[in-house]
């Protein structure tokens, strides 16, 4: 198992579930996410969106991250991404992220530490990323994205580059390569945001180093870590959000082993 803290706390009452409406991209669930929440805009609040894929490399990513579960099942989380918002709607927004498959020119990969900004219009589709999450960190926008900026120009804080190629191996199937939380390498979009999160002096996830960081910790320290940030940020504010995760694989296990037939 992957060593971590653990918090006591009931689940958090701000983070509930919305259904996605029949017809309703991501796009449009998550402004009726964010508008049920009532958070404020992005001078109050930093907007981390997680979300689920169903296509083979999100399922090895799933799976990885199932150890950090009690109950070991697939987290349902294969990305993490920051929402850049100009103004209190995602009209112009753009998601922050590491992904791992990287892009070609005229953007080299090494110059940004594999950082890319893209419209976020990208990631609507209801049907590629069934499982969605936005979670409202209590800190302001521009503090973290000041700090993204200084993510993107030292290597030597994390090498984000260095997790892509591990979790690529892992993902592919390529030279043997383990889980790479098992040795302390999370899944890079996860650790840029722990990072960034950490030099504005807001603790992503508490419990777990930050360089082994994931989506699945995210969403575990949002829902049960409201005591500690009440306790640790400015005006005992904590994570709020909204989920829908429709998406899971079929795995069906009994709360009970079944009784054996002529014994006690």
């Amino acid at each position: 198992m992957i060593r971590r803290d653990r918090s006591r706390a009931a689940e958090n009452p701000e983070l509930t579930a919305l259904k996605r409406g029949d017809a309703e991209d991501n796009l449009a669930w998550g402004e009726r996410a964010v508008a049920q929440m009532q958070t404020g805009d992005q001078t109050q609040w930093t907007y981390v969106v997680l979300l689920g894929g169903d296509d083979m490399m999100a399922f090895r990513l799933r799976l990885a991250q199932s150890h950090l579960r009690r109950d070991m099942l697939p987290s349902f989380w294969s990305d993490a991404m920051l929402v850049k918002l100009v103004r209190p709607s995602l009209k112009g927004a753009t998601a922050i992220h590491v992904p791992l498959i990287q892009p070609g020119p005229p953007a080299f990969s090494t110059k940004v530490n594999g950082v890319v900004e893209v419209p976020i219009g990208r990631f609507k589709d209801a049907t590629r990323f069934p499982n969605i999450a936005v979670i409202a960190l209590p800190t302001p926008q521009a503090q973290i994205l000041e700090r993204i900026e200084d993510f993107k120009r030292s290597r030597s804080t994390l090498d984000a580059l260095e997790h892509v190629i591990r979790w690529l191996a892992f993902s592919w199937g390529a030279a043997r390569t383990p889980n790479p939380l098992h040795e302390n390498y999370g899944i890079p979009s996860a650790c840029m945001l722990e990072i960034a999160c950490a030099a504005a002096q807001f603790d992503l996830t508490p419990g777990l180093e930050s360089r082994a960081s994931c989506p699945e910790a995210i969403w575990a320290a949002a829902r049960h870590w409201q005591d500690y940030y009440k306790k640790t940020t400015e005006g005992n504010r904590f994570p709020q959000g909204r989920y829908w995760t429709p998406h899971r694989y079929p795995i069906f296990e009994p709360d009970a082993p079944p009784a054996r037939k002529g014994g006690p």
